[in-house]
């Protein structure tokens, strides 16, 4: 079965440019923070930022193309990982009926690392209980992608904004996709005799 890392903000919750706005500004605030080596809990941060964060999060729609995470969730043990509050997240995920594909949401502040470090993602795969190698990361962050590439990680760059960015050459995501459901369609196409577990997936 793959284990997939889903990214949250414009990967499954469908950001306004006003929200885009302030998360390039908190994500700014996060890279200082991770250059510094200083772990502060990313709602203190961000609230400042945006009043009323939480309110405004819940208020916005899903990409209709989450819902293609069910179709993944058969083949895939999902997780979603964030440098917003775990708890917030999982309250979006419930309002629209998006839990039940989830498997689990890891939050900076579970790790004390903030997204995208190498140390974050390590930890996530521990908690994913699998090998970095074998994961399968989704996301519409190409900071995300480029990190996670460098750890051998599959990439999946989920650009719905039609975005060019120079990824360099030898850190180019594995695939460049515009919604979730071409990934479902990907995964899909590889049939695998599921008694040979695990391993099968990984070798394919």
């Amino acid at each position: 079965m793959y284990v997939m890392f889903f990214n949250f903000i414009d990967t499954i919750v469908k950001a306004d440019d006003e929200l885009l706005k302030w998360y390039k500004e908190f994500n700014c605030l996060l890279t200082s923070y991770t250059l510094a080596r200083v772990y502060v809990p990313s709602n203190l941060i961000i609230e400042p930022i945006v009043k009323g964060f939480k309110e405004k999060i819940l208020k916005l729609q899903p990409w209709e193309d989450a819902y293609y995470m069910e179709e993944l969730s058969y083949r895939a043990r999902i997780f979603i990982v964030t440098n917003l509050d775990k708890m917030l997240i999982k309250q979006y995920l419930v309002k629209y009926n998006l839990d039940v594909f989830v498997q689990d949401v890891i939050s900076c502040n579970d790790l004390r690392r903030y997204k995208p470090s190498k140390e974050f993602f390590e930890q996530a795969s521990k908690i994913a209980n699998n090998v970095l190698q074998a994961i399968m990361l989704i996301s519409s962050n190409p900071s995300d992608i480029l990190v996670g590439k460098s750890l051998g990680m599959k990439t999946y760059w989920l650009n719905r904004r039609g975005e060019k960015y120079p990824f360099p050459s030898n850190l180019q995501p594995d695939n460049i996709v515009s919604s979730i459901k071409r990934i479902a369609e990907m995964t899909g196409e590889h049939k695998v005799d599921s008694s040979m577990g695990d391993s099968a997936l990984r070798c394919s």
